[in-house]
């Protein structure tokens, strides 16, 4: 009686044995065949979404299209953001695959807010960057080093708010001695000088708010990198 009990336990497990065999057999083909489908499916298409104010949308497809076409397991994803990303009107992208033959590519664009030592973009994002076009739209200008972007756009923001009454602000530049200097639609400049900006600033916009058309129709200059007052300069002609 107990041999026949070792001999069914043995038969059982015997059997329990061949179906787990059988599953992985399954499985192995089925993913083998899975590999193999995917080996011949190509990436054909490659659309992107955003939205555009600078991009052609229809060129940068087509582009895309023809320099990630290929197998659709050999496409990677990180290596497609990493190129997509080098555009210089894209900010930030990111990329899934839509089955069975398409890249779907999110694209955040570029939004320039200020041109930078004449040469480069400043994005919102806070990147600098160099278009392929220059932007027709009008910008703000701003002077500085590379490592004082954001410093040098926080002051324009605060000069701009601080004179927004008074004229638009063209433009904001730190020079080499780390003095501000601000220059107004009007054409007016700012001296602010080092130290104490806003004090300074302050006593700028007072003088200003002072001064009759005719006196700021002739106004060139206003140096208020004194300690009690500021100092006016006058145009010749």
């Amino acid at each position: 009686m107990k041999s026949l009990k070792i001999v069914s336990y043995i038969i059982s497990r015997w059997k329990l044995g061949l179906v787990v065999i059988g599953l992985g057999l399954t499985g192995s083909i089925a993913a083998g065949g899975l590999t193999h489908l995917l080996e011949k499916i190509q990436i054909t298409h490659v659309k992107i979404q955003g939205d555009f104010r600078y991009i052609d949308a229809i060129t940068f497809e087509s582009d895309l299209t023809r320099r990630f076409s290929g197998n659709y397991l050999d496409t990677g994803l990180a290596s497609i953001v990493s190129e997509v990303e080098t555009h210089p009107w894209v900010s930030k992208a990111t990329v899934r695959r839509i089955w069975p033959d398409t890249l779907l590519i999110d694209v955040l664009e570029q939004r320039p807010v200020a041109i930078y030592n004449d040469k480069l973009y400043l994005g919102l994002s806070g990147d600098l960057f160099e278009p392929p076009e220059t932007v027709t739209e009008s910008l703000p200008r701003l002077y500085g080093l590379i490592s004082e972007t954001m410093d040098v756009h926080s002051h324009f923001r605060v000069f701009s708010d601080r004179l927004i009454d008074i004229s638009k602000v063209l433009s904001v530049s730190r020079g080499s001695d780390l003095g501000w200097a601000v220059t107004l639609e009007s054409g007016i400049q700012l001296q602010m000088g080092r130290s104490d900006i806003l004090g300074r600033l302050g006593r700028a916009r007072a003088v200003l708010t002072k001064l009759h058309d005719e006196q700021l129709a002739v106004l060139a200059k206003v140096d208020a990198r004194y300690s009690n007052g500021v100092a006016l300069s006058w145009r010749s002609d």
